[in-house]
């Protein structure tokens, strides 16, 4: 339920800005980033079905909730970000600005883009690692320890 309304809000933001071309490449990051966080969801719910099959599925979805609640957290995180750009982006094309005000707006579309830019497409490898993840680790033998 509340990552639906999440996703909702993003959503509506992300086509709210559609026409503003200078956040572009930040606002199709957050897209992915969107996608890719309900793929992981996805594979998920997968496994967790899968589990009925073979309980032992059971172990994949907790090996990776820790990937997933990151995931969330990079996602929001963006969404917020590109969400301050745009209010950056509106006062820097108004009125007039103290030379401190005009770095601070500017900051915070430096800040938008590089997350977009660095953090943004790591989740795309973390869905990859939640779609394979196997077993493996559970099986290994207590006195391996």
């Amino acid at each position: 339920m509340a990552l639906g309304a999440l996703s909702s809000q993003i959503l509506a933001f992300l086509e709210s800005i559609s026409d503003v071309g200078r956040l572009k490449l930040e606002r199709e990051s957050v897209t992915q980033a969107l996608t890719e966080v309900g793929l992981m969801v996805g594979a998920m719910i997968g496994q967790l079905t899968s589990a009925q099959e073979d309980p032992r599925n059971i172990y994949k979805v907790g090996l990776n909730a820790t990937r997933l609640l990151m995931s969330c957290g990079d996602l929001a995180i963006g969404w917020l970000l590109l969400r301050q750009a745009a209010v950056a982006l509106d006062k820097l094309d108004g009125a007039e600005l103290t030379d401190a005000d005009r770095s601070f707006y500017e900051g915070k579309l430096a800040v938008s883009r590089f997350f977009s830019a660095t953090v943004l497409p790591e989740l795309a490898a973390r869905r990859k690692v939640v779609e394979s993840t196997d077993n493996a680790v559970m099986e290994i033998s207590e006195d391996a320890f």
